[in-house]
């Protein structure tokens, strides 16, 4: 195998969970952008207060006082509720960053070219195969797509008999057959009442 060709399967799981997980840059810039306001207010404030001149809304003297009394009277609703925000948004950014974060995309599993297709894609090829299998007209077939499952649901005509096993076998077979990752298990649901035939 040249070195060529074996950096390109390297790189492929990479460009694949690329496409397919959510990037973290908007989220690590908007905290970066607070830090730096926050940081910056309060060197502005210590540098004003060192040179004697007034502040723009309080010393940094003035803000711990005023904190440090709160806590220490009646009053303590600001610094609690501060706090809470602060503990949140703490937890939030926490599960965001060890969540994959993943997309409604699936890709097809290639050592060579990296192949990434929209859940609503697979969906609507699910429902095709489903209708044309059974015979229906277009729109009588609907299929939801999550990370693992595809969930075909079918509206007969009003007395079609429809075998849901030999429907789910056949789904199951060529969902398989597509090579996703992460895998779908295929599920057929059949509506108890029927549409009438055009």
């Amino acid at each position: 195998m040249s070195n060529k060709s074996r950096k390109s399967r390297l790189r492929v799981p990479y460009l694949v969970r690329r496409e397919t997980h959510s990037a973290r840059a908007l989220l690590s810039v908007s905290v970066a952008f607070i830090l730096i306001v926050a940081l910056g207010y309060l060197v502005t404030e210590g540098v004003l207060a060192l040179s004697g001149q007034n502040p723009l809304i309080a010393t940094p003297e003035n803000i711990w006082k005023q904190f440090y009394s709160n806590l220490n009277n009646d009053s303590r609703l600001v610094p609690i509720t501060v706090g809470a925000l602060l503990t949140l948004c703490g937890a939030l950014l926490l599960i965001k960053s060890v969540l994959p974060g993943a997309l409604s995309k699936h890709a097809l599993n290639d050592n060579r070219v990296a192949y990434v297709v929209d859940d609503a894609v697979i969906a609507s090829g699910v429902s095709r195969l489903v209708r044309e299998k059974i015979g229906l007209p277009q729109g009588a077939v609907s299929t939801a797509v999550s990370k693992h499952r595809s969930l075909s649901t079918i509206t007969p005509n009003t007395g079609q008999e429809i075998n849901q096993k030999e429907i789910h076998d056949f789904t199951t077979e060529k969902v398989t057959s597509w090579n996703l990752h992460p895998r779908l298990t295929a599920r057929i649901k059949i509506n108890t009442e029927g549409r009438l035939e055009k």
